[in-house]
């Protein structure tokens, strides 16, 4: 924010300098009025004065004899005086002439309220009208002959002050024009020189010369024009300093708002790193310098590992307090030229330039996995985590940066793959797998609407008997130009997709129609996806699907993995405790293969333990695996839980079961196959009916 108090500063000085450039022409203009008064104030008092030494005049030629001095006046030349005034009493006095026009008059009226204050200032000028002072003056006639002084003036006195120039032209303007001139004298205060003409007949006939003086008048103006002036000074600065500081607060405010704005816009409020804008900007500006000179870069894309679990255990602060933890080891793990982004949640990208080999990258990424993986100290909580971390290495030929990015990005999906805390970098065959993926999710789509999905059904045995004891519901699809596509293949991207949710329920639709075709005593097995109990109401769709296809609650059997129990196990145990009370029978698929917690046992309401065909494949040839097997169906008694072995294929390996006393087996044994029991063909247009309004959403 420094540019910006750098302009406030300049705005607020360009303000009060105008103000002052106000000021000072204010000064001048007023200096200049002041001085234009006093001029006129100095012709209008020589004009006064010259009536008033007219009469002197008058009195003194009467009275004296020539070359005598009286009242003041020295007399140089009475007979031209004489001649001049002719009889005294018999004439009346000359009028001088008005020095200044009609306008002028006008214009010295303005100011007299200001000279007239100063004349009741000045010391000794109570009740004179006038601020001018009289120091002298001399009588001259029209050729500049001197005739008489006065008041101190002598010859050589008004030979000296009519010397300059000044005082000659105004001199001989006074009597050219006719009215009265000032010129100022020069030397020190404010002293000017007042031309009086008289005129008698149209014509000069002598003119009087005054010494005025307004010293007084000229400080005590300059010193209120002071007062004036820093007064005014004051008040500019004051008025524009305290507006301009408002203004410049104001200003400062919203550009530290658009700042703040433009700021977070290009960056992630809690880390501060760049977001994921700012940083596909800085990915953009990195590919340019790579591809003009000719160097590797890398991008990194990061993830936390199990941070969801510390969000869900110690809560949301903690968890962000992490990322801010994260996001400080990183910038320190890292290049000063490298740059760190926060994409979103817990995902995190480096761009590193000029990578000489892959084998700089290697390095980077195990010194980000190391620095990540240390213990940290969150809010008294000691927190440990790790990070996957996938790189792809650029610049790609013609290709964006956003193609960089989604390698980075799968190669950090196979690095979560393989095993967390591990850094894995970006292979052409890992986004060929990505695109086989993303066609089969669309496919899968297109055929759960086109009905291209069935249902086989798998049989299960008594080992006591050798009879037929019921079905598992298998859901298939055949491709139309893939063929046959596995469960394992496409049952993962339902589980991912969101697709499991109707899938899963019309299959277990279709397979209670079905199995209303089949005996009474046979059993219908079908199995439950862990996504239904996050997502779905399990026991209602149930019971609802028992109602509108009428099978009996005793023929159905749900089968559910060990990680359906381990999402919720309060809500887990709830639902399947209203589904055993209903009389639906609940087996534990896959058992062994998962977290095998011997508690779940005991509470939740199990009645078959199903072994997973994992361990019938080597059963008879590996001693571990038998051992294991006939644990679980040992264990499976002493509860009095039905066992079911899955995939058993051989006479031995039923002998084998039998003799350790297992129940039911599940398979290919005595003959039978995957497919369908007989059943009328009617059957399959209810199928097709089913699914077309279960699943097409």
């Amino acid at each position: 924010m420094s540019e910006f108090d750098t302009r406030d500063r300049w705005i607020m000085l360009g303000l009060v300098v105008l103000g002052l450039f106000t000021v000072v022409a204010a000064v001048l203009s007023g200096r200049s009025t002041i001085n234009y008064a006093l001029e006129v104030e100095a012709g209008n008092a020589a004009q006064v004065w010259s009536a008033e030494t007219d009469k002197t005049l008058r009195r003194v030629l009467s009275a004296a004899a020539e070359g005598s001095v009286s009242g003041g006046i020295h007399l140089l030349e009475p007979t031209i005086l004489q001649k001049q005034f002719g009889d005294a009493a018999a004439h009346t006095p000359d009028d001088a002439k008005a020095s200044s026009g009609d306008n002028r008059k006008v214009l010295a009226n303005r100011p007299n309220w200001l000279t007239e204050g100063l004349a009741a200032t000045i010391p000794g000028g109570a009740g004179d009208e006038h601020v001018s002072r009289m120091g002298g003056f001399a009588v001259l006639d029209p050729s500049g002959q001197l005739l008489a002084t006065g008041r101190g003036f002598t010859p050589d006195t008004v030979s000296r002050i009519l010397s300059p120039q000044s005082a000659k032209s105004a001199f001989a303007e006074a009597v050219t024009r006719q009215h009265v001139t000032v010129a100022a004298l020069p030397g020190e205060g404010r002293k000017s020189l007042a031309f009086v003409p008289v005129t008698r007949d149209g014509k000069v006939a002598r003119v009087y010369a005054f010494d005025v003086d307004q010293s007084a008048a000229a400080w005590l103006t300059n010193l209120a024009l002071a007062v004036v002036t820093v007064t005014t000074c004051l008040l500019i600065i004051m008025g524009f300093t305290v507006p301009a500081a408002i203004a410049s607060r104001r200003i400062r405010e919203r550009w530290q708002a658009e700042d703040k704005i433009r700021y977070l816009a290009m960056h992630d409020s809690l880390t501060g790193l760049p977001n994921r804008l700012q940083f596909h900007r800085h990915l953009e500006h990195a590919l340019v310098r790579a591809r003009r000179h000719d160097t590797t870069m890398a991008v990194f894309g990061l993830d936390l590992d199990r941070f969801k679990h510390v969000n869900d255990t110690l809560g949301h602060a903690t968890g962000d307090a992490l990322l801010e933890e994260v996001a400080a080891r990183l910038k320190e793990n890292v290049r000063d030229s490298d740059v760190v982004g926060r994409m979103g949640g817990d995902e995190f990208a480096v761009v590193a330039e000029n990578i000489a080999a892959p084998e700089d990258a290697m390095r980077l990424a195990r010194r980000i996995c190391t620095a990540l993986s240390a213990p940290y100290n969150v809010n008294g909580h000691e927190v440990t985590t790790s990070a996957s971390v996938g790189i792809a290495l650029g610049p790609l030929c013609g290709q964006p940066s956003d193609v960089l990015m989604k390698h980075a990005d799968l190669a950090l999906y196979r690095a979560k793959q393989d095993g967390r805390s591990t850094f894995r970098f970006f292979e052409p065959a890992m986004d060929a797998a990505l695109q086989k993926r993303r066609r089969l999710e669309t496919d899968l789509r297109n055929a759960i609407r086109k009905n291209q999905l069935y249902l086989d059904y798998q049989p299960q045995f008594g080992l006591s008997d050798g009879g037929l004891s019921g079905y598992e519901a298998l859901v298939r699809w055949w491709h139309p130009t893939e063929g046959e596509i596995l469960p394992s293949t496409f049952l993962p991207i339902a589980e991912e997709t969101g697709l499991i949710v109707p899938l899963s329920e019309w299959v277990l639709t279709t397979a209670c129609t079905y199995a209303l075709s089949w005996a009474p005593e046979i059993r219908l097995a079908v199995n439950l996806s862990s996504a239904q109990f996050k997502t779905q109401d399990v026991f209602s769709l149930v019971r609802r699907v028992l109602a509108e296809t009428g099978l009996e609650p005793q023929r159905l059997e749900l089968e559910i993995t060990e990680g359906t129990i381990l999402q919720n196990t309060e809500s887990v145990i709830e639902t399947l405790t209203k589904l055993d009370q209903l009389g639906v029978s609940i087996a534990m698929d896959d058992f062994g293969t998962g977290y095998s917690s011997l508690s779940y046992l005991t509470r939740f309401p199990v009645k078959k333990i199903k072994i997973d065909r994992s361990f019938i494949d080597t059963l008879g040839t590996n001693p571990q695996t038998s051992a294991i097997v006939s644990s679980i169906v040992g264990l499976g008694q002493s509860l009095h839980v039905t066992i079911t072995a899955e995939g058993v294929e051989t006479e031995g390996q039923a002998a084998l079961l039998k003799r350790w006393g297992c129940d039911q087996v599940q398979g290919y044994y005595q003959g039978y196959s995957y497919g369908r029991p007989e059943a009328e063909a009617a059957m399959n247009s209810e199928e097709e009916k089913a699914l077309d309004t279960a699943l097409v959403a």
